[in-house]
Protein backbone atom coordinates (compact mmCIF):
# COMPACT_ATOMS: atom_id res chain seq x y z
CA UNK A 1 0.00 0.00 0.00
CA UNK A 2 1.68 3.54 -0.94
CA UNK A 3 -0.34 6.40 0.69
CA UNK A 4 -0.10 10.17 0.43
CA UNK A 5 -0.80 12.51 3.31
CA UNK A 6 -3.32 15.15 2.45
CA UNK A 7 -6.14 17.12 3.98
CA UNK A 8 -10.10 17.56 2.81
CA UNK A 9 -13.23 16.37 2.80
CA UNK A 10 -15.50 14.61 0.37
CA UNK A 11 -19.12 13.42 0.29
CA UNK A 12 -20.25 9.83 -0.24
CA UNK A 13 -22.52 9.41 -3.86
CA UNK A 14 -23.51 6.17 -2.55
CA UNK A 15 -23.68 3.89 0.04
CA UNK A 16 -20.82 2.69 1.09
CA UNK A 17 -18.40 0.64 4.00
CA UNK A 18 -15.84 2.25 5.38
CA UNK A 19 -12.86 -0.03 6.44
CA UNK A 20 -10.88 -0.59 9.07
CA UNK A 21 -7.01 -0.78 9.16
CA UNK A 22 -5.94 -1.53 5.29
CA UNK A 23 -7.64 0.17 1.63
CA UNK A 24 -8.99 -3.36 0.85
CA UNK A 25 -12.40 -4.97 0.73
CA UNK A 26 -12.21 -7.38 2.65
CA UNK A 27 -10.87 -5.49 6.07
CA UNK A 28 -13.39 -5.60 8.21
CA UNK A 29 -16.08 -2.66 8.35
CA UNK A 30 -15.83 0.02 10.47
CA UNK A 31 -19.53 1.29 9.89
CA UNK A 32 -21.76 2.03 6.58
CA UNK A 33 -22.36 5.53 5.38
CA UNK A 34 -25.38 6.56 3.11
CA UNK A 35 -25.03 8.68 -0.02
CA UNK A 36 -24.41 12.32 1.01
CA UNK A 37 -22.67 11.62 4.15
CA UNK A 38 -19.53 14.06 4.76
CA UNK A 39 -16.38 11.98 5.42
CA UNK A 40 -13.07 13.99 6.40
CA UNK A 41 -9.80 12.73 4.56
CA UNK A 42 -6.39 13.00 6.00
CA UNK A 43 -4.97 11.06 3.40
CA UNK A 44 -5.06 9.07 -0.64
CA UNK A 45 -3.96 5.77 -0.62
CA UNK A 46 -3.53 2.83 -3.33
CA UNK A 47 -5.33 -0.37 -2.56
CA UNK A 48 -7.46 -2.77 -4.26
CA UNK A 49 -8.78 -2.36 -7.61
CA UNK A 50 -12.61 -2.00 -7.38
CA UNK A 51 -14.19 -1.07 -11.08
CA UNK A 52 -10.84 -0.16 -12.53
CA UNK A 53 -10.28 2.33 -9.45
CA UNK A 54 -7.20 1.70 -7.05
CA UNK A 55 -7.28 5.01 -4.96
CA UNK A 56 -8.93 4.84 -1.37
CA UNK A 57 -9.21 7.88 1.07
CA UNK A 58 -7.92 7.37 4.47
CA UNK A 59 -10.38 8.93 6.75
CA UNK A 60 -9.71 10.54 10.48
CA UNK A 61 -11.16 7.51 11.68
CA UNK A 62 -7.85 5.60 10.80
CA UNK A 63 -9.94 3.88 8.23
CA UNK A 64 -10.54 3.56 4.62
CA UNK A 65 -13.54 4.58 2.05
CA UNK A 66 -13.23 3.52 -1.32
CA UNK A 67 -12.62 6.72 -3.69
CA UNK A 68 -15.04 5.40 -6.47
CA UNK A 69 -17.92 5.80 -4.08
CA UNK A 70 -17.35 9.29 -2.95
CA UNK A 71 -17.35 12.97 -4.96
CA UNK A 72 -14.11 15.04 -5.71
CA UNK A 73 -12.08 15.63 -2.61
CA UNK A 74 -12.23 19.62 -1.61
CA UNK A 75 -9.82 21.29 0.49
CA UNK A 76 -10.24 23.62 3.04
CA UNK A 77 -9.68 27.52 1.56
CA UNK A 78 -5.90 28.94 2.19
CA UNK A 79 -6.99 32.19 4.20
CA UNK A 80 -6.26 35.26 2.44
CA UNK A 81 -3.57 36.47 4.47
CA UNK A 82 -1.21 33.24 4.35
CA UNK A 83 1.81 33.06 2.65
CA UNK A 84 1.88 30.26 0.03
CA UNK A 85 4.21 27.33 0.39
CA UNK A 86 4.79 27.86 -3.88
CA UNK A 87 4.92 30.42 -5.99
CA UNK A 88 4.55 30.69 -10.06
CA UNK A 89 6.46 33.50 -11.38
CA UNK A 90 7.92 34.95 -14.64
CA UNK A 91 10.12 37.61 -15.86
CA UNK A 92 6.84 40.09 -15.56
CA UNK A 93 6.94 39.60 -11.44
CA UNK A 94 9.48 41.90 -9.84
CA UNK A 95 11.09 39.58 -7.21
CA UNK A 96 13.71 42.00 -4.13
CA UNK A 97 14.96 38.91 -2.05
CA UNK A 98 14.19 35.08 -2.53
CA UNK A 99 15.83 34.42 0.58
CA UNK A 100 12.82 36.86 2.71
CA UNK A 101 10.43 35.10 0.88
CA UNK A 102 12.23 31.93 2.10
CA UNK A 103 12.34 33.38 5.64
CA UNK A 104 8.80 34.02 5.55
CA UNK A 105 7.34 30.72 4.30
CA UNK A 106 7.95 29.99 0.46
CA UNK A 107 9.07 26.62 0.11
CA UNK A 108 9.68 26.09 -3.74
CA UNK A 109 9.21 28.57 -6.90
CA UNK A 110 8.64 27.51 -9.90
CA UNK A 111 9.38 29.76 -12.95
CA UNK A 112 8.39 30.06 -16.66
CA UNK A 113 11.12 28.88 -18.67
CA UNK A 114 9.71 29.01 -22.04
CA UNK A 115 6.89 29.56 -24.62
CA UNK A 116 6.27 27.48 -28.14
CA UNK A 117 9.25 26.96 -29.96
CA UNK A 118 11.43 29.57 -29.57
CA UNK A 119 10.38 32.06 -26.62
CA UNK A 120 12.66 31.92 -23.65
CA UNK A 121 12.36 33.92 -20.35
CA UNK A 122 14.85 36.13 -19.55
CA UNK A 123 14.87 36.21 -15.98
CA UNK A 124 15.05 32.19 -15.66
CA UNK A 125 18.63 31.90 -15.65
CA UNK A 126 19.66 34.67 -13.13
CA UNK A 127 15.95 34.03 -10.78
CA UNK A 128 17.42 29.99 -10.39
CA UNK A 129 20.41 30.70 -9.47
CA UNK A 130 19.31 32.82 -6.47
CA UNK A 131 16.38 30.70 -5.40
CA UNK A 132 18.41 28.00 -4.97
CA UNK A 133 21.23 30.05 -3.30
CA UNK A 134 18.05 30.81 -0.92
CA UNK A 135 17.33 27.08 -0.20
CA UNK A 136 14.14 27.48 -2.10
CA UNK A 137 12.84 24.48 -4.00
CA UNK A 138 13.24 25.27 -8.40
CA UNK A 139 10.53 23.89 -11.00
CA UNK A 140 10.34 25.16 -14.58
CA UNK A 141 7.16 25.28 -16.64
CA UNK A 142 6.70 25.63 -20.30
CA UNK A 143 3.69 27.62 -21.70
CA UNK A 144 2.08 25.16 -24.35
CA UNK A 145 1.09 26.38 -28.36
CA UNK A 146 0.57 25.74 -31.11
CA UNK A 147 4.15 25.24 -32.64
CA UNK A 148 5.67 21.82 -33.49
CA UNK A 149 5.94 19.64 -30.27
CA UNK A 150 9.45 18.25 -30.53
CA UNK A 151 10.84 22.01 -31.15
CA UNK A 152 8.79 22.99 -27.76
CA UNK A 153 10.09 20.19 -26.08
CA UNK A 154 13.80 21.20 -27.02
CA UNK A 155 13.16 24.69 -26.17
CA UNK A 156 11.73 23.46 -23.22
CA UNK A 157 14.90 21.42 -22.17
CA UNK A 158 17.44 23.35 -23.37
CA UNK A 159 16.38 26.74 -21.80
CA UNK A 160 14.94 25.34 -18.26
CA UNK A 161 18.22 22.88 -18.20
CA UNK A 162 16.17 20.46 -15.38
CA UNK A 163 18.43 18.28 -13.30
CA UNK A 164 17.14 15.86 -11.06
CA UNK A 165 16.09 18.33 -8.40
CA UNK A 166 14.18 20.72 -10.98
CA UNK A 167 9.86 20.24 -10.67
CA UNK A 168 8.89 20.74 -14.61
CA UNK A 169 5.77 21.22 -15.82
CA UNK A 170 3.80 21.99 -18.65
CA UNK A 171 1.23 25.03 -18.59
CA UNK A 172 -2.00 23.56 -20.53
CA UNK A 173 -5.15 26.29 -21.03
CA UNK A 174 -6.79 28.64 -23.33
CA UNK A 175 -4.72 30.52 -25.84
CA UNK A 176 -6.53 31.88 -28.30
CA UNK A 177 -5.16 32.21 -32.31
CA UNK A 178 -2.13 29.67 -30.74
CA UNK A 179 -3.64 27.15 -29.14
CA UNK A 180 -1.83 23.80 -27.80
CA UNK A 181 -4.33 20.74 -28.56
CA UNK A 182 -5.08 17.82 -26.20
CA UNK A 183 -2.74 15.15 -28.32
CA UNK A 184 -0.16 17.97 -28.66
CA UNK A 185 0.25 18.10 -24.64
CA UNK A 186 -0.14 14.79 -24.51
CA UNK A 187 2.32 14.28 -26.97
CA UNK A 188 4.33 17.05 -24.98
CA UNK A 189 4.37 15.13 -22.27
CA UNK A 190 5.28 12.11 -23.65
CA UNK A 191 8.72 13.58 -24.89
CA UNK A 192 9.86 15.12 -21.72
CA UNK A 193 9.34 11.47 -19.97
CA UNK A 194 11.23 10.17 -22.83
CA UNK A 195 14.36 12.91 -22.67
CA UNK A 196 13.91 12.98 -18.70
CA UNK A 197 13.00 9.11 -17.22
CA UNK A 198 10.15 10.93 -15.33
CA UNK A 199 6.64 12.65 -15.69
CA UNK A 200 6.36 16.23 -15.78
CA UNK A 201 3.59 18.55 -13.96
CA UNK A 202 0.68 19.29 -15.71
CA UNK A 203 -0.83 22.68 -15.24
CA UNK A 204 -4.06 23.25 -15.89
CA UNK A 205 -8.01 24.25 -14.91
CA UNK A 206 -11.00 25.13 -17.38
CA UNK A 207 -9.08 23.75 -20.26
CA UNK A 208 -8.45 20.39 -19.11
CA UNK A 209 -11.54 19.94 -18.06
CA UNK A 210 -13.60 21.21 -21.20
CA UNK A 211 -11.08 18.89 -23.21
CA UNK A 212 -11.57 15.43 -21.20
CA UNK A 213 -15.06 16.26 -20.50
CA UNK A 214 -16.01 13.37 -17.68
CA UNK A 215 -13.57 10.66 -19.34
CA UNK A 216 -11.46 9.36 -17.19
CA UNK A 217 -8.01 9.42 -19.72
CA UNK A 218 -5.51 7.24 -17.63
CA UNK A 219 -2.53 8.56 -19.26
CA UNK A 220 -3.06 12.38 -17.86
CA UNK A 221 -3.80 11.01 -14.63
CA UNK A 222 -0.27 9.77 -14.52
CA UNK A 223 0.55 12.99 -14.10
CA UNK A 224 0.48 14.74 -10.67
CA UNK A 225 -2.32 17.67 -11.47
CA UNK A 226 -1.24 21.45 -10.67
CA UNK A 227 -5.01 22.66 -10.53
CA UNK A 228 -5.54 26.01 -11.77
CA UNK A 229 -8.93 27.26 -10.17
CA UNK A 230 -9.36 30.24 -8.09
CA UNK A 231 -11.75 30.46 -5.34
CA UNK A 232 -12.18 28.26 -2.24
CA UNK A 233 -13.42 24.85 -3.48
CA UNK A 234 -11.44 23.10 -6.12
CA UNK A 235 -12.53 20.25 -8.18
CA UNK A 236 -10.22 18.09 -10.22
CA UNK A 237 -11.59 16.70 -13.50
CA UNK A 238 -12.24 12.93 -13.14
CA UNK A 239 -8.78 11.74 -14.36
CA UNK A 240 -7.28 12.80 -11.15
CA UNK A 241 -8.96 12.02 -7.50
CA UNK A 242 -7.17 15.06 -6.53
CA UNK A 243 -4.89 17.72 -7.04
CA UNK A 244 -0.90 17.83 -6.13
CA UNK A 245 -0.55 21.77 -6.33
CA UNK A 246 -3.14 24.01 -6.35
CA UNK A 247 -3.21 27.70 -7.45
CA UNK A 248 -5.55 29.41 -5.64
CA UNK A 249 -5.03 32.87 -6.33
CA UNK A 250 -3.60 35.32 -8.51
CA UNK A 251 -4.37 37.99 -6.46
CA UNK A 252 -6.59 39.74 -7.88
CA UNK A 253 -9.40 37.83 -6.24
CA UNK A 254 -8.25 38.29 -2.67
CA UNK A 255 -8.98 41.07 -0.07
CA UNK A 256 -6.73 41.90 1.27
CA UNK A 257 -4.01 40.47 -1.60
CA UNK A 258 -2.03 38.09 -0.64
CA UNK A 259 1.64 39.76 0.44
CA UNK A 260 5.04 37.66 -0.08
CA UNK A 261 7.90 39.22 1.35
CA UNK A 262 10.27 39.17 -1.27
CA UNK A 263 8.51 38.61 -4.67
CA UNK A 264 6.07 41.81 -5.06
CA UNK A 265 4.98 40.44 -8.04
CA UNK A 266 3.75 42.40 -11.05
CA UNK A 267 2.91 45.81 -11.53
CA UNK A 268 -0.33 45.30 -10.50
CA UNK A 269 0.99 43.79 -7.40
CA UNK A 270 -0.42 40.36 -8.27
CA UNK A 271 1.26 36.72 -7.52
CA UNK A 272 0.64 33.12 -8.40
CA UNK A 273 -0.28 31.65 -5.37
CA UNK A 274 -0.29 27.61 -4.74
CA UNK A 275 -1.07 25.42 -2.01
CA UNK A 276 0.47 22.03 -1.67
CA UNK A 277 -1.96 19.99 1.60
CA UNK A 278 1.65 18.00 2.98
CA UNK A 279 4.31 18.80 5.30
CA UNK A 280 7.77 20.91 3.88
CA UNK A 281 9.22 17.49 4.06
CA UNK A 282 6.73 15.54 1.88
CA UNK A 283 7.05 18.26 -0.93
CA UNK A 284 10.56 18.13 -0.53
CA UNK A 285 10.47 14.66 -1.49
CA UNK A 286 7.67 14.60 -3.92
CA UNK A 287 8.80 17.87 -5.70
CA UNK A 288 11.36 16.43 -8.59
CA UNK A 289 9.71 12.74 -8.27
Amino acid sequence: MSAIQIIGTTVTTTRANIRQGSPSITAPVLRKVDAGTSVAVIGVATGDTVQGNAQWYHTDEQAYIWSGACGALSAPAASSGDVPNVVDISHGDQVTSFAQARGAGVLGVIHKATTGQSGQDPHYAQNRRDAVAAGLLWGAYHWGTAAPVDKQVQNFLDTAKPDAHTLVALDFETDDGNQMTLDMARAFLQGVQAKLGRRAVLYSGDRIKDQLKNTVDSFFGQHRLWLAQYGSRPQVQPSWNTFWLWQYTDGSDRKPAVIVPGIPGDAQGRLDCNHFMGSEDQLRAQWAS
